[in-house]
Order: structure tokens, then sequence, then C-alpha cells
């Protein structure tokens, strides 16, 4: 599976580095977490149906961060006001750390279980919507603020002015809205329970298979990402648990997604 799936990134980039068509590259760090609902993690909680716990679990979370590379094509728009272009489709990868962890701390347990993963996604993006433009000549006006203070014999009056401040505008300034779904490949480094011990079960698999989607709102060199992944194989032979669950994620490009320069 892993061979067929690295073949298959190994194919995208190459047909994007040999296209005629436009192609742009960002690239960036991002990070999140499930929001500390108990939104994401292993899917069985419960020492009856998960071998790699001791007791009941009732409390769990995850975080994530990574980097990221996205080709995306560019075509153009019939309607120039935002820009003669406009992304179309596009190709995400990253290289992304999860920390996946349960616990039953809130009954007054000790015990945890924890599990880190580093995993490479494929992700096949569609621009919903891209604006570009310039920000706007505005003016702050002046403002006096009067402060009284009252003594015994007389009273203190003081005026704050703050003088008006003009703003030329004209900065170049970009937002988009995409979709994606794709599947990714997980790799197991590290795993513990209870005080911190390495896991030693022999049934725990090193990678698991899943699916992830989600929609990213992009604001300049910003994003605000929301997904959810959902585990396809067992991260346990003989027991079908899985790794699912939603997790909210920002990030920072390092580039400025303008593409109608002059």
């Amino acid at each position: 599976m892993k061979k067929y799936f690295f073949s298959l990134l190994l194919l995208l980039l190459v047909q994007i580095t040999f296209s005629q068509k436009k192609w742009v590259r960002n690239f960036g760090i991002e990070g999140g977490t499930d929001g500390m609902f108990g939104l994401a993690g292993v899917s069985l909680l419960t020492k009856a149906d998960n071998p790699l716990i001791n007791s009941d679990l009732d409390r769990k979370y995850a975080v994530a961060a990574g980097f990221y590379a996205e080709f995306l094509q560019l075509k153009k728009r019939t309607d120039t006001k935002w820009g003669a272009m406009e992304p179309g489709f596009g190709i995400k990868t990253k290289l992304d750390w999860q920390f996946f962890r349960a616990d039953n701390s809130k009954n007054g347990g000790s015990e945890s279980l924890g599990l880190n993963y580093f995993n490479v996604p494929v992700l096949f993006e569609y621009c919903l919507g891209y604006h570009e433009g310039v920000t706007r000549a505005s003016v702050t006006p002046e403002n006096t603020t009067i402060s009284e203070y009252d003594h015994t014999d007389y009273t203190h009056i003081i005026a704050t002015t703050t003088p008006s401040h003009y703003n030329p505008g004209g900065a170049a300034t970009s937002s988009a809205t995409f979709i994606y779904a794709g599947p990714q490949i997980c790799y197991l480094f590290k795993s513990f329970n209870y005080s911190g011990a390495s896991i030693k079960d022999q049934n725990l698999k090193n990678n698991y298979v899943g699916l992830v989607g989600g929609v990213t709102f992009c604001l300049h060199q910003l994003n605000f990402d929301f997904s959810y992944q959902k585990g396809m194989t067992s991260i346990y032979n003989g027991k079908n648990i899985m790794i699912d669950g939603f997790l909210c994620r920002v990030g920072i490009n390092f580039g400025r997604r303008l593409y109608n320069k002059s």
C-alpha cells in the first residue's frame, strides 16, 4: 500500500512539473487541535474492546502540526472584477505530526494512552472562490477626549487630542476558499501507556491508512482549516480500532497568494 501511495504522489508531482499550464506553489506551516472536546482520537476506549488499555478511558484529545506544500493550477476567469486569474484545482501534501491522547483523569484514574504519528496525505483541492484586490484609502478623524478631576476648591480639566491619520491604502490582499479530500498514510513512531512506558504489544500496527476531507479559508497569508479524518484500516491486528475525528488548524503561508501581478 505504501509503495502505491508514494508512487502516486511522485507521478502527480512529475505531471505538475512538466505541465504546459500555469501552476503556482505554496509552502507553509500549520497547527491545531480538536478543540479539547474529544472529537478526534482512538475509536474504542473500553478495556473490554481495546487491548492497549488496562481500564476504561473517558477523556481524549488530539493536537497536530506540520509543513505543507501546495500546487495550484491557475485559470482565467470571465469576470475580471477580482483579477483576471484565479486558482482552479490543486494538489496538497504534508508532513504532519499528530498526537492522540486518552486518559481517565476525570474519574480520578491515572492511566493514559498516547499515540504519535507522522502522516503524509495527498489531497485534491478545488477552489470555490478567490478574490484579489487592494485595500482602500481611509482617514481616521481627529478625536479629543475631555477628562475632569474634581478637587476641593477647583476642577482639573485635561483635554487629550489624537491627530487625524491618513492611510493611503493600495496594499495588495487576497482571500480564497478551498474544499479538499484525499488519502493519507500514517506511521506510528512513538506510543505509550500508563506512566509513559512504551507499548510493547506486537499487534499494534506501525501504520494505517486513512481518508481526509475538509475546507480551508485563506485570508492573504493566513489559513483557517477544518477537517475530518477517518481511519480505513485498524491500528491493531484482530480488532477494529480506528483513528478518526475532527481537527481545527491555523496556518501561515510563506508567500503571498497574489496571482494577478502586473
